[in-house]
């Protein structure tokens, strides 16, 4: 029997979550929350309810499970603290697999991850909590991804790396492997790494280096 999840947020990140709930077995979109000015009415033809006021009526009614629908193409700040604010009310962040999705055994994954269509999740990789891995990207084996990164669209990442703490790695960025990517860093798009990023560092172009 499927369980109700809450989708929060209304945007394109959401369509994806919603879009992988469907085709899955264990869960149906009980009601999708957006922000209170959010502009849609509907997303993929439910309801956006405004505003997270009604978070606690859903806890009260037994509904405690989440996905977080908010993506963070250049920031990931929001994302996070909507996962810190669900965990602390109470709520269960659920994590999401889309079915094309590879995964080892040996791989092991936190709470509230999101699998894209297409992702290979290579042997003895660990992923930690609030982490997405978007559309098509690989990780490869012994990798660490650390809490609240966010991996974009079609990104490689080579064998034996770590991921830190909200790391962004933007759509199409290659990184070799051995290397380490700091807390709060940013690849821009396309970017090639071939050398540790330091914390907080911006990094753009083939070979990446900070902007100038």
């Amino acid at each position: 029997m499927k369980k109700p999840v809450l989708v929060l947020g209304a945007g394109g990140h959401a369509k994806v979550l919603i879009d992988i709930i469907e085709t899955g077995t264990e869960y149906y979109v009980e009601a999708v929350i957006g922000r209170e000015e959010e502009p849609a009415d509907a997303v993929l033809g439910y309801p956006v309810r405004k505003g997270d006021s009604c978070l606690p009526d859903y806890l009260k009614e037994g509904i405690c499970s989440v996905v977080i629908g908010i993506g963070g193409y250049s920031d990931n700040k929001k994302r996070t603290e909507t996962y810190l604010k669900c965990k602390e009310m109470g709520f269960e962040i659920v994590s999401l697999i889309h079915p094309t999705a590879v995964v080892s055994a040996s791989a092991v994954l936190g709470g509230g991850v999101v699998l894209f269509a297409g992702v290979i999740i290579n042997p003895e990789v660990r992923i930690g909590n609030n982490v997405i891995i978007a559309t098509g990207s690989t990780i490869d084996h012994e990798t660490v991804i650390e809490d609240n990164v966010l991996v974009s669209a079609g990104v490689t990442v080579g064998a034996g790396n770590t991921i830190k703490e909200s790391a962004l790695l933007a759509l199409g960025a290659k990184i070799i492997s051995r290397v380490t990517i700091g807390r709060n860093a940013l690849v821009a798009a396309g970017a090639v790494v071939v050398s540790d990023v330091p914390d907080n560092a911006r990094v753009f172009g083939v070979p990446a280096r900070p902007k100038a």
